[in-house]
């Protein structure tokens, strides 16, 4: 499966160094740039500096979950001028409503597979269809 992947930037938020490295070289493969961060406050210090085009978030991130890091995002709530991908091992469905209202586009059970994570990544950097 082919991604027209333009060099895009991606951060990948997670506390597990081997989900990490797993998702980092998926991404790499695939032609992103890739910058990763390992705790909540990294990652809101890393969208700020690095401006990713996307972000994959676990929501259990050490310090700050993803669900915080959302709210400091997006206080408001709404739409965010990035699209976020939730990723976790435990995602209630409360979780997911939470984390749709508070920006993020999509949602992704641990485990999954590389392509269908990379499905979801091209999905998110995907522009929506203009209305006719």
């Amino acid at each position: 499966m082919q991604f027209d992947t333009k060099g895009q930037r991606i951060l990948v938020a997670d506390g597990d160094r081997a989900v990490l490295e797993m998702l980092q070289i998926r991404l790499d493969v695939a032609g992103y740039v890739v910058h990763i961060a390992r705790t909540g406050p990294a990652a809101l210090e890393a969208i700020k500096t690095f401006r990713p085009a996307a972000v994959v978030m676990d929501l259990n991130l050490p310090d700050m979950n993803g669900l915080d890091v959302l709210r400091a995002l997006n206080p408001q709530g709404g739409k965010l001028s990035m699209p976020i991908l939730l990723i976790g091992r435990k995602l209630a469905i409360e979780d997911v409503k939470t984390a749709v209202g508070l920006g993020a586009r999509d949602a992704l059970a641990k485990p999954f597979s590389g392509a269908d994570f990379l499905e979801r990544v091209a999905r998110l950097l995907r522009k929506p269809a203009m209305a006719a």
